[in-house]
């Protein structure tokens, strides 16, 4: 996968959101989301996301329900008055929806996208950001990780069953580890991790609960170390790595 697919699709990912988009250039977003790789796919899904949340939001902060007199004055005159005639000629000041609904250059629905978000930032932003800052938790480290522009991933299989995963970015100089399906070690022995560029470099042993983690486990200190490793050793660790069970690539 190239970067310009990766940044392609995630400069989508507004009108995406917003539903600015014609129903074929949909289709195209949502067929490069299913090229593209895994983090890439994931920072994608994460700002869809985040744009819906801010959306939701703001509607929920402003929405009231209209009073009852107004609501029953409403529905009298809709059940009173007759269907509008088809109207044939229009007046010069307006114009047919059908023009509204042919596509149109994306700058232009870019140009609308960032009105909308202007005006919801200048009518609810304080009260958005207040809501957010009150009850949303901020992304958390692994998150940033996985979402930074330059995340990779690589995946090894583990000796005995089960893989690593490791997700890392230069910027955040920092990778996530997760273990999945890898047993406990045996008593006495741990799983040490490894940042390897040129000689190891001890990034910790792992502790039970690190093992199990479904979020992962973040170790800063990525450097410019081209493979991650683990090994097994007697608990505490090792100076050096002394069995080593698999290692990682990390490309640039």
């Amino acid at each position: 996968m190239s970067e310009s697919s990766r940044q392609r699709l995630l400069d989508d990912a507004e009108v995406y959101a917003l539903h600015a988009t014609t129903d074929p250039e949909r289709r195209d977003i949502e067929a490069e989301r299913t090229r593209v790789d895994d983090t890439a796919r994931a920072q994608f899904d994460i700002l869809v996301s985040e744009i819906h949340e801010t959306l939701a939001l703001a509607v929920a902060v402003d929405a009231t329900p209209a009073p009852d007199r107004l609501r029953q004055v409403v529905l009298d005159r809709v059940a009173s008055s007759d269907q509008e005639p088809t109207v044939r000629e229009l007046p010069p000041n307006v114009t047919p929806l059908h023009r509204h609904r042919q596509p149109r250059s994306k700058s232009w629905r870019y140009s609308m996208v960032s009105a909308a978000a202007a005006v919801i930032v200048a009518v609810g932003g304080v009260v958005v950001v207040t809501q957010t800052m009150g009850n949303d938790p901020q992304p958390s480290q692994a998150d940033q990780i996985v979402a930074a522009p330059d995340a990779r991933r690589a995946t090894a299989e583990f000796p005995g069953g089960g893989s690593a995963t490791v997700s890392y970015s230069l910027s955040q100089n920092a990778v996530v580890v997760t273990l999945d399906g890898v047993s406990q070690p045996p008593p006495g022995r741990a799983y040490q991790m490894w940042f390897v560029d040129g000689s190891p470099r001890s990034a910790g042993v792992m502790t039970d609960e690190q093992i199990t983690s479904e979020s992962g486990t973040v170790v800063d200190g990525l450097g410019a170390s081209t493979n991650f490793a683990f090994s097994l050793e007697p608990a505490g660790g090792s100076a050096q790595p002394t069995e080593v069970l698999t290692m990682l690539t990390l490309g640039a």
